[in-house]
């Protein structure tokens, strides 16, 4: 009795492999089902490929985002040293101009 349940699992394997169950008259009846639970299939496969692709654009955007960061950070280091005043003085020294070293003097208007 064990050998003919076996014998019956290698053969119910082997029919299931070759596609028999396709051909029999009763499944027929199942196609919509069987091609309904293909089409999930292949919509669950793309929606698993799309979410991984927008896995790494969005790794490769916080990298680029953090980059773009640190090159705002030295620039606006950069760009604060040219507002002190001795380096302003050097950039137009060559243009000939220079600090006065006399204070300010006050016009007053004479009205009579």
């Amino acid at each position: 009795m064990r050998a003919n349940k076996r014998g019956e699992r290698t053969n119910t394997i082997s029919s299931l492999l070759k596609g028999d169950f396709l051909i029999n008259k009763n499944s027929q009846k199942n196609f919509p089902f069987i091609l309904f639970i293909v089409i999930l299939l292949l919509i669950n496969i793309s929606i698993s490929f799309n979410a991984e692709r927008l896995i790494i654009k969005t790794i490769s955007l916080e990298k680029e985002a953090h980059h773009l960061r640190v090159v705002y950070i030295t620039t606006k280091s950069e760009l604060m040293g040219f507002y002190k005043r001795s380096v302003i003085e050097e950039i137009v020294e060559p243009l000939g101009l220079r600090s006065t070293t006399s204070p300010p003097s006050i016009i007053s208007k004479n009205e009579e």
